[in-house]
This record gives structure tokens, sequence and C-alpha cells, in this order.
């Protein structure tokens, strides 16, 4: 999950649509004493797994990252499952809502550093916590590749700055690979069928602000095209990927500025878009995560905290929200 700056259903969707078999839904509640929540993909089941925010939960359901409070912010893992012990991964853990589980759900990817200056991009092996750097700098933005042995990231000239380059490493280190070299390249996310979507952001110096549109090359920074063509109006921001579904042909989307964030969908292919919600506006309804069928959006009722924070899930294709939990945010999910 990241908050930045992702054909008709119909309404019968939710009774049509089974819910995954095993499938866990992680959520964070209370904003002054933020604890990490499991259940199942329906929002039944609630149990609690620990004190912290910020959860991921693995693709394959069996494990779950959050972030730790205390003097150094720590990432810790547990089984989905809960009752089982709590492991530390990693101390320093920086920008949680840059993550990654590689595909099999053997690896993370995470910043790791001081509060200020440079990072390090750690890969961790999720059940030795063996340790990597791949790359140091400014990070904006980071992904795996389909097989899990690669990274995509972004670099920037400082801390979340727009002015990034996107490179590729192997997991297991070495000199990057340069895809990119324009300062303006943002916000990687590796498909499943090996293509990567990244922002595009220009006006870095307007006094109304930058604007991005998604772009799409291969792997080889090569065949870079233009894939959206969004009126983004002056102080907003425009589109960041957030998540694909399992095949590649559905991305969930972004759209946000000042005092603007809300869930749209994307053909990757087309480009052509919508929003997860018609008419949503300004803080609206921010999608988190797709199922990997690519039929629902995970995500908030509201970006801003309060009362009215409430978990829910749209059909991909259109269709009302419906709260599966209510009182959270973060979610993310397995299904």
């Amino acid at each position: 999950m990241r908050l930045r700056t992702a054909s008709a259903i119909g309404l019968l969707a939710f009774a049509l649509v089974p819910a995954s078999a095993g499938a866990t839904l992680v959520f964070t509640r209370s904003s002054l004493h933020p604890a990490v929540f499991a259940a199942s993909d329906n929002g039944k089941g609630i149990h609690k797994i620990g004190a912290g925010n910020s959860p991921h939960i693995s693709p394959d359901g069996h494990s779950i990252v959050y972030l730790r409070a205390g003097k150094t912010p720590e990432m810790v893992t547990v089984a989905a499952t809960g009752g089982g012990p709590t492991r530390l991964l990693m101390k320093g853990w920086r920008e949680p809502f840059d993550f990654a589980f590689s595909p099999d759900s053997k690896l993370v990817a995470a910043e790791r550093g001081h509060e200020l200056g440079k990072r390090k991009l750690v890969v961790i092996d999720l059940v030795s916590g063996k340790q990597r750097v791949v790359a140091q700098g400014f990070f904006n933005g980071f992904s795996f590749s389909p097989d899990g042995h690669q990274l995509v990231f972004s670099r920037t000239g400082k801390s979340f700055a727009l002015n990034g380059n996107l490179f590729r490493v192997g997991v297991g280190g070495g000199k990057p690979v340069t895809l990119t070299g324009n300062h303006k390249s943002i916000s990687p996310l590796w498909s499943p069928d090996g293509r990567i979507v990244f922002d595009k952001v220009r006006n870095l110096k307007s006094p109304v602000g930058p604007k991005a549109q998604l772009y799409v090359m291969n792997e080889n920074g090569g065949g870079v095209r233009q894939l959206t063509h969004t009126n983004v109006k002056p102080l907003l921001f425009g589109l960041s990927p957030v998540a694909f579904s399992a095949n590649g042909s559905r991305l969930l989307a972004e759209f946000g500025g000042q005092d603007t964030a809300y869930a749209v969908t994307v053909n990757p292919r087309t480009g052509a878009e919508r929003k997860v919600i018609p008419g949503d506006m300004e803080m609206g309804y921010f999608g988190t995560a797709i199922s990997k069928d690519g039929k629902l959006v995970l995500g908030v009722t509201s970006v801003e905290p309060g009362p009215r924070q409430h978990i829910a899930v749209v059909p991909y294709g259109g269709g009302k929200k419906k709260v599966i939990v209510a009182n959270g945010y973060e979610p993310d999910w397995s299904r």
C-alpha cells in the first residue's frame, strides 16, 4: 500500500464471487495506539496480531509483516494464523508504505536507515532473516519482477523527490542497470506479464505543481510509450500505479494531488481509465489492493482518519462499495 504520491460486474458481484479459500485480510485500527488485526477476506473472524501499523500480507497468505514502533522502527513478522512467535526482521525500517513481497512470498524489499539522509534498499529472506543491500540513496518506489529474481526501483536526488530514474537490479545484488535517464521517472510497478508501468513527471518546478502520466516499458527500458492521457488540473498530481491483477490484465491506480485521493482503474493495454466509484471526488474511496482474479478492489472509504474511515470492497467493473470492517485502515489482503 502506498498513500501518495494503483467490464460491468453489477451489484450482484458480491454474491456471485465466492471468498478465496484461506485468503487473509490485515489492517490497522486506532491512530493514537495503533494495532494490527487480521481476519478472513470478508471481514469475519477479526483477531488482534499486535501493537503496530503498516501491515502487509504475503501473496500466499501465510505471513504478516508490520511496523512495530519504538526507539527505532522495527520490521517484524508473524504467522497469519496468529498465536505464534513474532520475529524481528529488521531495525531502522523507513517509509513502510514503500514495501514489496516477492511473488513466491519468500522475500521482502524495504528501505532501511536513519530518519534523515540516504537509505539502503534491502532484500530480506523471510525464513532466514538474511538481509542484502541492493542499492543506496533516496528512493521513490520499487517492485519485484514476476519471477522474483530482480527489483525495479526509482532513485531520486533527495528524500520524497520526484526527479527519479529507474534501475533494475538482481535480488542478490550487483551493479544496477539503468533503465531511464530523464530524471522524471518514479513509482515503478512490475506487471505479471513482464512490463513495467511507472510515472513520468512533468512540470517539476511549476507553481501549480508537477503533473504525472502513466508510462509503460519493457524490462530493459525499451519500448517506452505513454499509457494514460489524464486531464490533470492545477495542484493535482495525476495517477500513480497501485496493484495489478494476477494475470496483469487489470491495473488499480490512485489519482492524487492537493486534498485529493481516489481509486481509478486503468486498462494496461489501452490506457482507458475510470473511477472505481463514479462521481468520487477529492478525498474519496482510496484503493489499496486488487484481488488476484481482478474482480474486486480493496480500500478505505475515506483517506482521512476518523469515524468514517472503514474498509470496503468495490467491484472492479463498477458498483456500490460494501463495508467489510468498520473503523479500520491500511488494509491489505492475499485474496
